[in-house]
């Protein structure tokens, strides 16, 4: 047992030293490689720092903002109803399809009628016979009672005609309420539009059966579309009702509608502290259909004289907006800006630069901090 024991420790030692020398040889690269990036990074450094790149500069100045929001939403009929019959029973005719105009009154759809028309004139039958039984029972009454005040016939003879009179006079009510009750059920598998307007849905096909106030279809006006739009605390300060709206839909590219903001909520909704916007859209010619999606803009208080700065001189860091400003020596210091409102590719800014400071409009996304610029006019306006 010793015997093995001295021999397996050489090995075990060796293992040790194998795996540490494994390491320090990983370390060794890898402080190569290291120290390769480093002077890599450095000598970029310096050559970036020696380099002068050529970038647009304007001059930040004051102008006036109209600030506006867009938001974008599906078009909503201002009313609509669901369309149902009034009795159970299988459609048997569709007269309209989803986009058809209707009117007030129009017939859209027909109930199996077959077996109920039958009852009908059944029930007409049976109340000509009961008019009939009537009359006779009638004349018979009279031709009782005239005998009655002869004598010629007894008090009990003419009671039971008047009975039988009166028992017929009693089926005539009933079967003309039978029949009054059928042509009720007759008219009501016709299923009438309740209004004017444009069938919208469509929820069954011929030859379903329907029960009793199962929507068939879905009919609205669409003279009028609304848009609506959820819109925070600091927009709604900037809407009144009234306010003009330029509409954009998919669509229709390169076409222009108009709107009208017509409504806007009094309270905001929990937790989203957010107001319903809702803007009115003629649409007398039915050309916009609900359901289109549509794009809303919606112009705010024009700001005047304020500092602004383009937006396609803003720069992206760190979720952070910032610029480029030419000092001096024309080299740049990049500023984190406090923006405001922004409208025509003009943003305003309360913070973060000075009038008449000169910023990178263009070839900004090239620049570092320190980096020296040899500056062109931007925009027709002259650098210093």
């Amino acid at each position: 047992m010793r015997f093995f024991s001295s021999v397996k420790m050489p090995r075990k030692k060796w293992q040790i030293i194998g795996i540490g020398l494994l390491v320090c040889l990983i370390l060794f690269i890898a402080y190569k490689i290291t120290s390769n990036l480093m002077r890599e990074k450095e000598r970029a450094s310096r050559a970036l720092a020696g380099r002068t790149v050529t970038v647009e500069a304007a001059v930040v100045g004051k102008r006036d903002i109209s600030p506006a929001f867009s938001f974008s939403a599906n078009l909503e009929a201002v009313w609509a109803t669901d369309v149902s019959p009034k009795a159970d029973g299988r459609i048997d005719k569709l007269f309209v399809e989803e986009g058809d105009a209707v009117t007030a009154g129009m017939l859209l759809a027909q109930l199996d009628v077959n077996e109920l028309a039958a009852q009908v004139m059944q029930a007409e039958g049976q109340l000509l016979q009961a008019k009939a039984t009537l009359e006779l029972s009638m004349l018979n009454f009279q031709r009782m009672d005239a005998l009655y005040q002869k004598n010629a016939v007894s008090a009990h003879t003419l009671d039971s005609a008047r009975t039988q009179r009166d028992l017929a006079q009693g089926s005539v009510n009933a079967a003309q309420g039978n029949l009054l009750l059928l042509k009720t059920r007759l008219d009501n598998a016709r299923i009438i539009s309740p209004l004017t307007g444009v069938v919208i849905k469509r929820y069954v096909q011929a030859g379903t059966f329907s029960k009793a106030g199962s929507p068939i279809f879905a009919v609205a006006d669409t003279t009028t579309l609304l848009a609506k739009a959820m819109v925070g605390e600091a927009q709604i300060a900037e809407l009144s009702v009234g306010t003009p709206v330029k509409i954009s839909l998919n669509a229709y590219p390169g076409q222009e509608f108009k709107g009208v903001l017509t409504r806007l909520s009094p309270s905001a909704s929990v937790p989203t502290r957010t107001f319903t916007a809702e803007v009115s859209i003629p649409n007398p010619d039915n050309t916009l259909k609900v359901g289109m999606y549509a794009n809303a803009y919606i112009g705010g208080q024009v700001r005047k004289n304020v500092l602004a700065v383009p937006e396609g001189a803003l720069v992206l860091r760190e979720d952070q907006k910032t610029v480029f400003v030419v000092l001096a020596d024309n080299k740049v210091m990049q500023r984190v800006l406090k923006l405001g409102d922004a409208a025509g590719g003009w943003v305003e800014v309360r913070d973060g630069v000075k009038e008449g400071e000169r910023i990178v409009v263009a070839g900004q996304h090239k620049l570092k901090d320190g980096l020296s610029v040899r500056l062109e006019a931007a925009g027709g306006q002259q650098t210093k």
